[in-house]
């Protein structure tokens, strides 16, 4: 999977959606994206150092540095997106607690010092790079940047999760999602006990946090519900799925995103 043409591709497409300067064009699921940052944010503390990988056009980074008095950085490969980042920060410094700092750098490469950040968030990001081989790389990086007891919370999707969810989906006549995501930004999943497994020389696996229910009304009611037409994410009822998930968050184990959140050992 991991082909140079992908690679080429997903490069130009991420910086393509940079050029919109929308934030909502780089998560079109910004309601479920609002599940994420609030799951991340509840990791950090006033007076910490947090980094979040792949970070886009920096909306989660603003929004942790607007809950938090932290010191938020964030990092994108994609030398466009950076530039977009902080343009955008430019102009959205006034509701910050914290401080930002955006650069161009690669997951695999972090330029660093040893057990430099308190907390490490990952939206996504590591699906993009389609090797099992590199994925397992940038988990090693994250843990070398992060503290001894330093928390990586780590949203990725899994091939579990979509399997379950595919399967409700078909019991409803429903079309089974693409796993590989090539309609917008090519992705690869994580297989969770190979991720699980990996990870137990560098983390403790402090919690799982699952999505369920947000993606039980998204993926299944709200399709159902408007059916011939597709569904929209700006329609009111993944609003209402997402508000509803802030207070039970899981159902049934639905959904490729999940959240691990991982506690460096040491």
């Amino acid at each position: 999977m991991n082909n140079v043409s992908d690679v080429v591709e997903l490069k130009r497409r991420y910086d393509e959606i940079a050029e919109t300067l929308d934030e909502k064009t780089t998560a079109c699921d910004y309601n479920l994206r609002e599940l994420e940052i609030d799951t991340a944010a509840g990791y950090m503390k006033d007076g910490q150092r947090t980094l979040d990988i792949g970070c886009g056009l920096g909306y989660a980074v603003r929004q942790y540095a607007a809950r938090k008095k932290i010191e938020a950085h964030g990092i994108d490969y994609s030398e466009k997106m950076i530039e977009a980042a902080r343009e955008l920060s430019r102009n959205n410094q006034e509701d910050l607690k914290g401080t930002v700092n955006f650069q161009t750098a690669n997951v695999l490469e972090l330029p660093y010092e040893d057990g430099y950040f308190d907390v490490v968030s990952s939206s996504r990001c590591l699906m993009a790079l389609l090797a099992w081989e590199l994925q397992r790389r940038a988990l090693v990086e994250v843990a070398r940047v992060l503290k001894p007891g330093g928390t990586l919370v780590l949203m990725e999707g899994t091939f579990e999760g979509l399997d379950k969810l595919n399967y409700v989906r078909e019991q409803f006549n429903l079309a089974p999602i693409a796993a590989d995501g090539r309609d917008r930004l090519f992705t690869l999943k994580f297989h969770e006990p190979e991720l699980l497994d990996f990870c137990q020389s560098l983390y403790d696996c402090e919690r799982i946090q699952r999505f369920g229910m947000y993606y039980f009304i998204t993926r299944v009611i709200h399709p159902l519900m408007v059916a011939p037409e597709a569904p929209k994410y700006s329609h009111k009822i993944n609003e209402v799925a997402r508000d509803i998930a802030r207070v039970i968050p899981d159902f049934d184990e639905l959904g490729h995103l999940v959240a691990f959140v991982l506690k460096k050992k040491g």
